[in-house]
């Protein structure tokens, strides 16, 4: 027998590397926050899209059967799936046809309606989930992932987001790079929590630091990679993950300053598993903080990949109409 007052939202991610649900009250409380990493092989860099849609489709399996022993008296009264990765036309990648295909299905069955979404918008949510921003109509956003590193000039309007791409690297993307040498140090991937572990626990400090490039908010970065694979032999894996941390915040540092004064703002939300970095944020924010510029990281479990945007996402649609 179902409650009348347990109706719920469900959101659905399926990225290139974690399956995500999640459900959420009708007044905002997250009732399920629940995630599968996909399985990459020993050594590997990465998935293609073909075995990443193909380890979706079978957590698919797993994590319905949850949603039906948790939720069997509540009613499904809305499901948001994210559909491609940016909202912007030309925007697509096959993984997310399976959360997609798989939430239209349960809304069919639910009778209730379903809603589109982003990645990126899933992400943005999730990280104001429990962030206070002075002004949530216009921010700066950086989604620093597996695949990208951007910096967004956001502004909200109803329950639509209009983002438009102000900087952020031209190569390779901060979580590349991080996995990157990860891999070269003989860790599972993803490998961010090691080297990030590694970091904080170098007291050693940075001798001569690795060069970047950044000009008016945009960063090459694939010279980095070519800088550690040339020392490394020569320090230790806590040094080698301090460094490589380092250098990033101090590129992402010198595009948020410029940006910043660019568009008058001094708000930056951070989102994405590189975001997750306790080193990144600790070194970061104190950087910015001493420009005036306020600095929103998330917690872990939302700045990650995660289903708990789409679910907030569907919430608001909901309520808009």
């Amino acid at each position: 027998m179902t409650h009348k007052n347990n109706n719920i939202i469900l959101g659905f991610d399926t990225s290139c590397y974690t399956t995500s649900i999640a459900a959420i009250s009708l007044n905002k409380e997250i009732l399920l926050n629940e995630r599968i990493i996909l399985k990459v092989k020993k050594d590997n860099k990465g998935l293609r899209q073909s075995e990443a849609v193909f380890q979706h489709v079978n957590n698919m399996g797993e994590l319905s059967q949850i949603i039906n022993e948790k939720f069997k008296n509540y009613n499904i009264v809305g499901i948001c799936a994210s559909t491609k990765p940016r909202p912007v036309d030309n925007s697509y990648m096959p993984v997310f046809s399976v959360g997609y295909n798989f939430a239209k299905l349960l809304s069919s069955i639910n009778s209730c309606t379903f809603y589109e979404t982003t990645h990126q918008e899933n992400h943005i949510e999730a990280s104001l989930f429990n962030n206070n921003l002075e002004n949530k109509d216009k921010f700066l956003a950086v989604h620093m992932s597996g695949g990208t590193t951007e910096i967004l000039l956001v502004e909200k309007k109803d329950t639509n987001y209009n983002m438009e791409i102000v900087g952020g690297s031209l190569d390779v993307s901060f979580g590349q790079l991080v996995d990157r040498l990860g891999v070269r140090l003989n860790y599972n991937f993803p490998c961010g929590k090691y080297i990030d572990e590694n970091a904080l626990k170098c007291n050693e400090k940075i001798k001569n630091g690795l060069k970047t490039s950044v000009r008016e908010g945009y960063m090459n970065l694939s010279g980095i990679e070519n800088q550690i694979n040339k020392i490394i032999h020569e320090y230790n894996e806590e040094y080698l993950s301090k460094i490589l941390l380092d250098t990033l915040v101090r590129s992402m540092y010198k595009s948020l300053i410029y940006i910043c004064d660019k568009y008058g703002l001094k708000e930056v939300l951070f989102g994405g598993g590189v975001s997750a970095s306790e080193y990144i944020k600790k070194e970061l924010s104190e950087k910015l903080k001493r420009k005036n510029i306020k600095a929103y990281f998330t917690d872990q479990e939302y700045a990650t990949d995660n289903g708990v945007g789409c679910a907030i996402i569907g919430l608001n649609k909901m309520n808009n109409y």
